[in-house]
């Protein structure tokens, strides 16, 4: 396990949901995206050893394919430049759907 911090009976803090909002807004600017066009934005621990702690996936669904792209940190460090950077970039998964 990744963690230095013991864990605890305490609740996680709240995500807040602004964030994603942020970063969906991000990535249609980036990609050019119109409103049909699905996009998630999610954040997921990772346990397995050589992964980071928590990364951020933005994934787009499109009519045809499915396109994700990670963050290798929580999705309050993700930044407009990091979404627009990361976006230029293949994405790390593509699938098509016909």
């Amino acid at each position: 396990m990744h963690r230095f911090i013991p864990e605890s009976d305490a609740p996680e803090p709240a995500l807040n949901p602004e964030e994603a909002a942020a970063i969906k807004r991000w990535a249609r600017a980036a990609l050019g995206l119109s409103e049909p066009v699905m996009v998630t934005v999610s954040e997921t621990p990772c346990r397995d050893a050589g992964c980071p702690l928590v990364e951020t996936v933005v994934t787009v669904f499109e009519d045809t394919r499915t396109r994700a792209w990670a963050f290798t940190r929580p999705r309050a460090a993700v930044t407009q430049m990091m979404v627009r950077q990361t976006l230029a970039t293949p994405p790390k998964a593509a699938k098509n759907h016909g």
